[in-house]
Formats: C-alpha cells, sequence, structure tokens
C-alpha cells in the first residue's frame, strides 16, 4: 500500500481563506490606527499655530490680518508674521502632504481669527470627521 503525503486541494483552499481573513482584519486596523495618529499630529499642529499667534497677538496687539480664508502654506500673510517673528520654527504641513488635499486654512480680521482643517476620523472628542473643524482664540 503507498501512502500519500501532502495537502489536498480543500484544505489549501481554506488556510488560504483563513490568511486571507486575518490579512484584511490586520490592514483595517493599521489603517485606522495610521488615520488616528494623523489626526492626532494635525490638532498638535493647530496647537502650535494657536500658540505661535498668542505671542504674536501679545508682542503686536493684534492678530496677522487676513480677511479672506487662505491656506497656510509657509508663504501666506500668517506663515510670514510668525516666521519672521521667530515664534515658530517652520509652518507644519499637514501629515498626509502631498498624497492627500488635506490643509490648513487661516483667516482673521486682527482682532480674532479661525484656523480650519480637516479630521480624518471622529476619534478625538469633540472633533469630526470633517473639514470644518475649526479654532479660534
Amino acid at each position: 500500500m503507498k501512502k500519500n503525503f501532502g495537502f489536498t486541494l480543500i484544505e489549501l483552499l481554506v488556510v488560504i481563506a483563513i490568511i486571507g481573513t486575518l490579512l484584511s482584519v490586520v490592514l483595517v486596523s493599521f489603517r485606522d490606527a495610521s488615520a488616528r495618529s494623523r489626526d492626532t499630529r494635525r490638532v498638535s499642529d493647530i496647537k502650535s499655530f494657536q500658540d505661535s499667534l498668542a505671542l504674536y497677538q501679545i508682542q503686536n496687539t493684534v492678530y496677522p490680518l487676513q480677511e479672506e480664508e487662505s491656506e497656510i502654506t509657509g508663504f501666506d500673510v500668517f506663515s510670514q508674521a510668525v516666521l519672521n517673528e521667530h515664534l515658530i520654527p517652520q509652518i507644519p504641513k499637514d501629515p498626509s502632504y502631498p498624497s492627500v488635499a488635506y490643509k490648513y486654512f487661516y483667516q482673521s480680521d486682527g482682532k480674532t481669527y479661525v484656523i480650519r482643517y480637516c479630521q480624518e476620523t471622529d476619534s478625538i472628542r469633540g472633533l469630526i470627521r470633517s473639514c470644518e473643524n475649526r479654532v479660534s482664540p
């Protein structure tokens, strides 16, 4: 009698299906963790912007004037004002840059300001998955 050693096609397909399912679960978890990490970085960037604006307002009694909302690029009014005063070492870019078009925006009448930004998840309390998250002084 001859014994066959090896796996049947069904056994191989079952193992491949199990491995595929496990990989999909791991990839989804990793993607969600990455998005939460980028959102946390965005909140940190916005806090840096707010701190630099608070120092600018203390030194100049007004915020950098930008009546129309504009993107914070490093060359805009807000960026140049805080960089020229050495209030922030560099203007951070969105953590998903350049792959996704999430950006930071600034607007000010001199007395107050609004910074608008996007979040990929709603994992941070008080923020929503949207590009309509805003902070003011």
